[in-house]
């Protein structure tokens, strides 16, 4: 609920194949976890994260388990296993990768103290969570900025990086950041220039 994870001691399982779950494995391990397995539908030559950071993970222990995908969580008031799917890779996707496909018959299970999945994300119902129903999203749930501004809809109130874009690169995310503050010091100094003038 504090967001705060702490490994040792645990069968770890992360889901993903990019950097974000390198980060997870490797950071797992630095916590001392008893095991560290990262399941990831497609191969390795397939992956989308570092092949650096993957033989990096790789000689710290942490052992890639190709071609598998979670089906089913279980456990009574915590996990305990996570019945896994053995995948094969069919007929390339529009973007020219092959398409990851269940092979029937083919589940197992493996034992798992802590899941982690490290994702692609998909943005929460925004409006909802920050309770301001008057909050304009786009069709993929990101927030609707101006994009000279980085203002929102609601006055004075601003928003940046992967929120506005999308999932995107962190040095994105700190251009955002650096913009928007610019954006706000001006917000704040011409409302201050304003209350004077009323005063």
């Amino acid at each position: 609920d504090k967001g705060i994870l702490n490994a040792e001691g645990k069968d770890v399982v992360v889901i993903g194949g990019g950097d974000t779950a390198m980060d997870c494995v490797r950071t797992s391990i630095r916590q001392k976890a008893k095991s560290v397995k990262c399941l990831y539908r497609r191969d390795k030559e397939n992956m989308p994260g570092s092949a650096r950071e993957v033989a990096n993970a790789e000689e710290e222990g942490v052992e890639f388990v190709w071609l598998s995908s979670p089906k089913e969580f279980k456990g009574t008031n915590k996990i305990e296993k996570i019945i896994v799917d053995q995948i094969k890779l069919g007929d390339p996707d529009e973007t020219g990768r092959r398409k990851p496909q269940v092979q029937e018959g083919s589940s197992y299970e493996t034992k798992a103290d802590m899941v982690i999945k490290a994702l692609g994300f998909d943005p929460e119902d925004l409006p909802n969570l920050f309770d301001s129903s008057e909050l304009q999203v786009t069709k993929w749930g990101t927030i609707k900025t101006d994009f000279d501004t980085m203002e929102t809809n609601i006055k004075g109130v601003f928003a940046a990086g992967d929120i506005v874009r999308g999932a995107s690169l962190v040095v994105w995310a700190i251009k955002d950041g650096r913009d928007a503050a610019a954006s706000i010091k001006t917000y704040l100094e011409s409302k201050s220039k304003v209350e004077k003038r009323v005063a």
